[in-house]
Protein backbone atom coordinates (compact mmCIF):
# COMPACT_ATOMS: atom_id res chain seq x y z
CA UNK A 1 0.00 0.00 0.00
CA UNK A 2 1.52 3.63 -1.13
CA UNK A 3 0.85 6.47 0.32
CA UNK A 4 0.67 9.94 -1.33
CA UNK A 5 1.86 13.18 0.03
CA UNK A 6 -0.08 16.34 -0.93
CA UNK A 7 2.00 19.56 -1.13
CA UNK A 8 -0.75 21.64 -0.39
CA UNK A 9 -0.86 19.88 3.10
CA UNK A 10 3.23 20.19 3.46
CA UNK A 11 4.02 23.64 5.70
CA UNK A 12 5.52 26.62 3.65
CA UNK A 13 8.87 27.12 3.92
CA UNK A 14 10.23 29.83 5.24
CA UNK A 15 13.27 32.35 4.41
CA UNK A 16 15.97 30.71 5.75
CA UNK A 17 17.88 32.38 8.35
CA UNK A 18 20.51 35.13 7.88
CA UNK A 19 24.03 33.61 9.04
CA UNK A 20 25.53 34.88 12.41
CA UNK A 21 28.92 36.38 11.03
CA UNK A 22 31.80 36.00 13.37
CA UNK A 23 32.89 38.45 16.11
CA UNK A 24 35.75 40.18 14.83
CA UNK A 25 37.90 42.85 16.55
CA UNK A 26 40.28 44.96 15.48
CA UNK A 27 43.24 46.35 17.96
CA UNK A 28 44.73 50.05 17.12
CA UNK A 29 48.05 50.25 19.58
CA UNK A 30 49.13 53.96 20.27
CA UNK A 31 53.26 54.25 20.61
CA UNK A 32 55.36 56.23 22.65
CA UNK A 33 57.89 58.26 20.87
CA UNK A 34 60.72 55.49 22.12
CA UNK A 35 59.58 53.35 19.47
CA UNK A 36 61.08 55.86 16.91
CA UNK A 37 64.41 55.40 18.77
CA UNK A 38 65.09 51.79 16.58
CA UNK A 39 68.09 53.58 14.59
CA UNK A 40 69.87 54.21 17.70
CA UNK A 41 70.37 50.40 18.92
CA UNK A 42 70.27 49.03 15.49
CA UNK A 43 73.41 51.12 14.50
CA UNK A 44 75.20 50.62 17.70
CA UNK A 45 74.98 47.17 17.47
CA UNK A 46 76.41 47.17 13.92
CA UNK A 47 78.87 49.35 14.76
CA UNK A 48 79.90 46.97 18.19
CA UNK A 49 80.35 43.97 15.51
CA UNK A 50 82.11 46.20 13.32
CA UNK A 51 84.26 47.13 15.39
CA UNK A 52 85.00 43.59 17.31
CA UNK A 53 85.50 42.01 13.93
CA UNK A 54 88.34 44.64 12.81
CA UNK A 55 90.26 44.04 16.01
CA UNK A 56 91.91 47.30 16.51
CA UNK A 57 93.16 48.86 19.76
CA UNK A 58 93.39 51.31 21.71
CA UNK A 59 96.51 53.20 23.47
CA UNK A 60 96.30 56.04 25.70
CA UNK A 61 99.54 58.03 26.35
CA UNK A 62 100.61 60.73 27.95
CA UNK A 63 101.30 64.26 26.80
CA UNK A 64 104.31 65.04 25.27
CA UNK A 65 104.81 61.16 23.85
CA UNK A 66 107.11 60.51 20.79
CA UNK A 67 106.64 57.21 18.95
CA UNK A 68 109.82 56.09 17.11
CA UNK A 69 110.06 52.96 15.04
CA UNK A 70 113.14 50.40 16.49
CA UNK A 71 116.03 50.30 14.82
CA UNK A 72 117.38 47.12 14.23
CA UNK A 73 114.58 44.72 15.17
CA UNK A 74 113.80 41.45 13.68
CA UNK A 75 112.69 40.82 10.17
CA UNK A 76 109.26 40.11 10.21
CA UNK A 77 105.98 41.27 9.00
CA UNK A 78 105.34 43.56 12.04
CA UNK A 79 107.28 46.39 12.86
CA UNK A 80 108.57 47.56 16.23
CA UNK A 81 107.45 50.95 17.72
CA UNK A 82 108.84 52.45 21.01
CA UNK A 83 106.52 55.17 23.06
CA UNK A 84 108.86 58.16 24.90
CA UNK A 85 107.28 59.59 27.09
CA UNK A 86 107.62 62.93 29.49
CA UNK A 87 105.63 62.20 32.48
CA UNK A 88 105.59 59.05 34.17
CA UNK A 89 103.44 56.32 32.22
CA UNK A 90 99.58 55.98 32.38
CA UNK A 91 97.68 52.94 33.77
CA UNK A 92 96.83 52.00 30.12
CA UNK A 93 100.55 51.70 29.01
CA UNK A 94 101.83 50.36 32.56
CA UNK A 95 98.80 47.40 32.24
CA UNK A 96 100.06 46.85 28.19
CA UNK A 97 103.92 46.61 29.45
CA UNK A 98 102.71 43.77 31.87
CA UNK A 99 100.96 41.76 29.46
CA UNK A 100 103.38 42.09 26.66
CA UNK A 101 105.75 40.77 29.90
CA UNK A 102 103.23 37.86 30.70
CA UNK A 103 104.46 36.79 26.74
CA UNK A 104 100.60 36.96 25.57
CA UNK A 105 98.83 35.85 27.95
CA UNK A 106 96.17 38.29 27.36
CA UNK A 107 95.69 41.61 24.94
CA UNK A 108 98.71 44.50 25.68
CA UNK A 109 95.90 46.78 24.77
CA UNK A 110 91.94 45.43 25.72
CA UNK A 111 89.85 48.50 24.51
CA UNK A 112 88.68 47.70 20.67
CA UNK A 113 88.17 50.93 18.45
CA UNK A 114 87.76 51.31 14.63
CA UNK A 115 90.13 53.01 12.49
CA UNK A 116 87.49 54.44 11.11
CA UNK A 117 87.31 58.28 11.81
CA UNK A 118 83.48 58.61 10.41
CA UNK A 119 81.84 55.84 12.17
CA UNK A 120 81.83 58.19 15.70
CA UNK A 121 80.35 61.37 14.30
CA UNK A 122 77.64 58.97 12.14
CA UNK A 123 76.63 57.53 15.63
CA UNK A 124 76.71 61.02 17.08
CA UNK A 125 74.48 62.42 13.91
CA UNK A 126 71.81 59.75 14.02
CA UNK A 127 71.65 59.66 17.41
CA UNK A 128 70.90 63.72 17.61
CA UNK A 129 68.59 63.72 14.40
CA UNK A 130 66.31 61.12 16.09
CA UNK A 131 65.86 62.97 19.44
CA UNK A 132 65.40 66.12 17.18
CA UNK A 133 62.93 64.39 14.72
CA UNK A 134 60.67 62.66 18.15
CA UNK A 135 60.31 65.95 20.15
CA UNK A 136 59.72 68.44 17.31
CA UNK A 137 57.15 67.55 14.89
CA UNK A 138 57.00 68.74 11.51
CA UNK A 139 53.53 68.31 9.61
CA UNK A 140 52.45 68.96 6.22
CA UNK A 141 53.92 72.20 4.71
CA UNK A 142 56.82 72.05 7.31
CA UNK A 143 58.11 68.62 6.40
CA UNK A 144 58.46 69.27 2.95
CA UNK A 145 60.08 72.88 3.30
CA UNK A 146 62.35 71.19 5.86
CA UNK A 147 62.99 68.44 3.08
CA UNK A 148 63.44 71.13 0.54
CA UNK A 149 65.93 73.33 2.60
CA UNK A 150 67.71 69.95 3.21
CA UNK A 151 67.98 68.92 -0.64
CA UNK A 152 68.80 72.70 -1.49
CA UNK A 153 71.69 72.48 0.73
CA UNK A 154 73.05 69.22 -0.36
CA UNK A 155 72.95 70.52 -3.70
CA UNK A 156 75.05 73.43 -2.62
CA UNK A 157 77.59 71.50 -1.23
CA UNK A 158 77.41 70.02 -4.55
CA UNK A 159 78.11 72.59 -6.36
CA UNK A 160 81.26 73.76 -3.96
CA UNK A 161 84.18 72.46 -6.10
CA UNK A 162 85.18 68.92 -3.90
CA UNK A 163 82.51 70.35 -1.41
CA UNK A 164 81.69 66.35 -0.35
CA UNK A 165 85.77 65.58 0.35
CA UNK A 166 86.01 68.94 2.20
CA UNK A 167 83.52 68.62 4.39
CA UNK A 168 83.93 64.35 4.78
CA UNK A 169 87.30 65.50 5.99
CA UNK A 170 86.10 68.22 8.44
CA UNK A 171 83.76 65.54 9.80
CA UNK A 172 87.15 62.80 10.15
CA UNK A 173 88.87 66.43 12.05
CA UNK A 174 86.22 65.98 14.35
CA UNK A 175 88.16 63.17 16.08
CA UNK A 176 85.19 61.20 17.46
CA UNK A 177 86.52 57.68 18.21
CA UNK A 178 83.97 55.25 20.47
CA UNK A 179 85.08 52.15 21.46
CA UNK A 180 83.22 48.97 21.07
CA UNK A 181 82.15 48.89 25.00
CA UNK A 182 80.60 52.17 24.15
CA UNK A 183 78.85 51.55 21.07
CA UNK A 184 77.32 48.14 23.00
CA UNK A 185 76.52 50.14 26.06
CA UNK A 186 74.10 53.08 24.57
CA UNK A 187 72.96 50.45 22.16
CA UNK A 188 71.93 48.22 24.74
CA UNK A 189 70.28 49.96 27.29
CA UNK A 190 68.38 51.74 24.39
CA UNK A 191 66.93 48.67 23.29
CA UNK A 192 65.91 47.77 26.43
CA UNK A 193 64.19 50.35 27.06
CA UNK A 194 62.59 50.43 23.69
CA UNK A 195 61.60 46.72 23.85
CA UNK A 196 59.81 47.68 27.46
CA UNK A 197 57.91 50.51 26.07
CA UNK A 198 56.65 48.43 22.39
CA UNK A 199 56.26 45.19 24.09
CA UNK A 200 55.00 46.10 27.53
CA UNK A 201 53.35 49.58 28.48
CA UNK A 202 52.50 50.05 24.70
CA UNK A 203 49.80 47.29 24.68
CA UNK A 204 47.91 48.97 27.33
CA UNK A 205 47.00 52.04 25.24
CA UNK A 206 44.66 51.19 22.54
CA UNK A 207 41.63 51.09 20.83
CA UNK A 208 39.30 47.70 20.45
CA UNK A 209 37.20 48.04 17.20
CA UNK A 210 34.41 45.66 17.10
CA UNK A 211 31.24 45.35 15.15
CA UNK A 212 28.90 46.64 17.61
CA UNK A 213 31.32 49.26 19.81
CA UNK A 214 34.92 50.16 20.74
CA UNK A 215 36.95 49.64 23.92
CA UNK A 216 39.05 52.87 24.91
CA UNK A 217 42.29 52.53 27.06
CA UNK A 218 43.81 56.33 26.86
CA UNK A 219 46.58 55.92 29.18
CA UNK A 220 48.54 52.66 31.38
CA UNK A 221 46.49 51.90 34.02
CA UNK A 222 43.54 54.02 33.23
CA UNK A 223 39.91 52.53 32.82
CA UNK A 224 38.58 50.87 29.65
CA UNK A 225 35.58 52.92 28.18
CA UNK A 226 33.06 51.75 25.21
CA UNK A 227 31.40 53.66 23.22
CA UNK A 228 28.78 52.98 20.22
CA UNK A 229 29.91 53.10 16.94
CA UNK A 230 27.01 54.56 15.49
CA UNK A 231 28.00 58.23 13.83
CA UNK A 232 31.29 57.16 14.53
CA UNK A 233 33.94 58.77 12.92
CA UNK A 234 37.95 58.26 12.62
CA UNK A 235 40.26 60.96 11.67
CA UNK A 236 43.92 60.82 10.46
CA UNK A 237 46.03 63.60 11.28
CA UNK A 238 48.59 64.56 8.35
CA UNK A 239 51.76 62.61 8.42
CA UNK A 240 55.27 64.13 9.82
CA UNK A 241 56.90 62.80 7.00
CA UNK A 242 60.42 62.61 9.16
CA UNK A 243 58.49 60.36 12.14
CA UNK A 244 55.96 58.79 10.60
CA UNK A 245 57.68 57.95 7.26
CA UNK A 246 61.57 57.57 7.23
CA UNK A 247 61.27 56.28 11.29
CA UNK A 248 57.81 54.90 11.91
CA UNK A 249 56.86 52.55 9.15
CA UNK A 250 53.79 54.44 7.75
CA UNK A 251 53.06 54.93 11.63
CA UNK A 252 50.47 58.08 11.57
CA UNK A 253 48.04 59.92 14.61
CA UNK A 254 44.44 58.97 14.67
CA UNK A 255 41.85 60.59 16.56
CA UNK A 256 38.30 59.08 17.22
CA UNK A 257 35.03 61.41 17.06
CA UNK A 258 31.83 59.76 19.25
CA UNK A 259 28.52 61.20 18.55
CA UNK A 260 26.10 61.18 21.72
CA UNK A 261 24.96 63.85 23.54
CA UNK A 262 28.09 63.51 25.36
CA UNK A 263 30.89 63.65 22.25
CA UNK A 264 34.56 62.44 22.83
CA UNK A 265 37.33 63.27 20.99
CA UNK A 266 39.84 60.33 21.28
CA UNK A 267 43.90 61.07 20.44
CA UNK A 268 45.97 58.21 19.64
CA UNK A 269 49.23 58.90 18.27
CA UNK A 270 51.49 56.48 16.92
CA UNK A 271 49.33 53.79 15.37
CA UNK A 272 51.64 51.88 12.71
CA UNK A 273 50.39 51.21 9.44
CA UNK A 274 47.68 53.43 9.97
CA UNK A 275 46.14 53.61 6.55
CA UNK A 276 45.76 49.98 6.26
CA UNK A 277 44.60 49.45 9.56
CA UNK A 278 41.64 52.03 9.16
CA UNK A 279 40.80 50.29 5.57
CA UNK A 280 39.88 47.29 7.83
CA UNK A 281 38.60 49.28 10.47
CA UNK A 282 35.97 50.65 7.94
CA UNK A 283 35.66 47.56 6.40
CA UNK A 284 34.00 46.42 9.51
CA UNK A 285 31.84 48.68 10.61
CA UNK A 286 30.59 48.29 6.71
CA UNK A 287 29.95 44.81 7.16
CA UNK A 288 27.89 45.40 10.80
CA UNK A 289 25.73 48.42 8.72
CA UNK A 290 25.00 45.59 6.30
CA UNK A 291 24.19 42.90 8.74
CA UNK A 292 22.03 45.15 10.74
CA UNK A 293 20.37 46.66 7.26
Amino acid sequence: MSSSTNPESSPPVGPLPRPVPKKREIKLISHSMLFYWWPIWLLGFLFAVWTWNEDHRLAIVPPGSKVTIVEGGPQSDTTAYKISVKNPTTQSLEKARDATEKAGAEPSFRTRVSRHAWMGPLFCVVLLLTVVITNVQLRGLWSFLVLLLILVVALLITLIPDGWEKLLSTLNGLHIYINMAGYLFIATVVFILWAVSVFLFDQRTYIIVTPGQIRVCEHVGASIRTFDTTGLSFEKQRDDMFRHWLLGFFSGDLIVRTSGAEKETIRLPNVLWIGWRLEEVQQLLAEKATVAA
